[in-house]
């Protein structure tokens, strides 16, 4: 039986059996499907087509796969860049009798919450495999309730945008999230607050972590010890440090008007922005009029490994500054670096601080409220030393295996009950009869 992924994320099919994604998502796919050996004999990956231009400027960063050799398959969805009308006119057809192809053959489908309601994959995945009576494993990795207040009182929307989606798109997703607990036989919630108000005490509705570092990853006690006597040092500036994609959400240009309060506060620090996207240049202009050339530094994209944890090594604090929802796995590839993180309070950054002691939070979305964090860290060195044990001690807890351990468990229990006549835990599991 096959193991089936339906995701929004796009990929792009390289030839008949090779196919390329985000690379970090791409290493997933290979450690999931090594992991659900020999219960599946494949991993079918379900998803909308990554528009050719997109991968070509792209491809040197995503990661590929091959059907033969990795025994993960691409299924095209349809194309990411495609209209709403174009959709449902010439794809929602052909897209249903995909998903009933796959689901036949799957011995659990893992999905999750449509947020894009106009084409609705994630849904109609979901409502297929209900249908046939597969075991579905649904997730949601973003608390989206307060998605469009953010949005609003950003300025970002107008009232109409935020009465539509209000009105419309917020209680859509929230009915699939009622409706997970109740249909499906494992929900996972990347929000503690999330498990409480949509679980409800159900066991089989859990918060999680979707993490990509493992084991080797993480800074060796040596390196640690080393790493605590610097922290401790008064000398060097304040490093910081923020690396993902320059794209307006993750609030780069508040990081930005945070280094140029402090430094105007008399604080030595030094940013350094690492990565690619469409608000390079409007950061760059930011930098070169606030006079913060010597202050923050740009530095191209780099891979995850070697290249990057070079850079890290001068750094004292990871920035977070979503301006919407947000669940950045760059936080946990800091704390495994031994580097803490100052984060506006969004949900995630609330529970990661609450359960790693490794997050200061910073009050959404005010520049100045960071930068008063940074100011205080400038000149309390020693407590960044204890932050940063207690970063490598909780990346150490929840690696990618500890947690895809977990999944896979969880996964052999639902692939087991799925078996017509099945007893699991004392319990008989029936299929459903659609």
């Amino acid at each position: 039986m096959d193991y089936v992924i339906v995701v929004q994320a796009p990929a792009y099919a390289v030839s008949a059996t090779r196919f390329s994604t985000e690379s970090a998502f791409a290493e997933h796919l290979k450690a999931l499907r090594q992991a659900l050996r020999p219960e599946f004999s494949r991993l079918v990956l379900v998803a909308p087509v990554l528009p050719e231009a997109i991968y070509q400027q792209q491809k040197e960063f995503l990661g590929t796969l091959d059907a033969d050799t990795d025994e993960v398959v691409f299924v095209p969805a349809f194309p990411a860049d495609v209209s709403a009308r174009n959709f449902w006119l010439k794809h929602a057809k052909p897209l249903w009798r995909q998903l009933q192809r796959a689901v036949a053959h799957a011995g659990v489908m893992h999905s999750g919450m449509s947020t894009d309601i106009w084409r609705p994959l994630m849904a109609m995945a979901n409502l297929v495999a209900w249908r046939k009576g597969r075991p579905v494993v649904f997730i949601v990795d973003i608390d989206f309730r307060k998605h469009s207040w953010r949005r609003y009182h950003l300025g970002a929307w107008g009232i109409k945008q935020y009465l539509v989606n209000r009105l419309v798109h917020d209680p859509l997703k929230f009915l699939q999230c009622w409706l997970a607990p109740r249909m499906f036989a494992l929900v996972l919630l990347k929000s503690a607050s999330m498990v409480r108000d949509f679980g409800q005490g159900r066991k089989h509705v859990k918060n999680f972590y979707d993490t990509v570092h493992d084991t080797e990853h993480i800074l060796s006690p040596h390196g640690l010890a080393q790493r605590q006597v610097w922290l401790a040092d008064d000398a060097p500036p304040l490093g910081l440090v923020y690396f993902g994609r320059l794209v307006a959400y993750k609030g780069v240009d508040r990081m930005v008007e945070a280094v140029r309060i402090a430094v105007e506060q008399g604080a030595n620090v030094q940013l350094t922005l690492i990565g690619s996207g469409e608000c390079l240049p409007a950061l760059q202009s930011q930098v070169e009029q606030a006079g913060l050339g010597g202050h923050v530094k740009f530095v191209p994209q780099v891979t995850y490994g070697a290249a990057l944890f070079e850079l890290l090594e001068g750094v004292h604090f990871s920035l977070a500054a979503p301006l919407t929802e947000d669940t950045p796995r760059s936080a946990f590839d800091s704390m495994a670096r031994g580097i803490p993180i100052v984060a506006f309070d969004i949900t995630y950054f609330k529970d990661l601080a609450q359960a790693s002691g490794a997050v200061l939070l910073a009050q959404w979305p005010s520049a100045l409220s960071m930068a008063q964090q940074l100011l205080k860290l400038h000149t309390q060195r020693s407590e960044i030393a204890l932050m940063a044990a207690r970063a490598v001690a909780f990346a150490k807890d929840n690696t990618q295996q500890i947690w895809l351990d977990k999944r896979i468990a969880w996964t052999r229990a639902l692939a087991l009950a799925a078996l017509p006549g099945s007893d699991v835990d004392g319990q008989r599991v029936r299929k459903h009869d659609h």
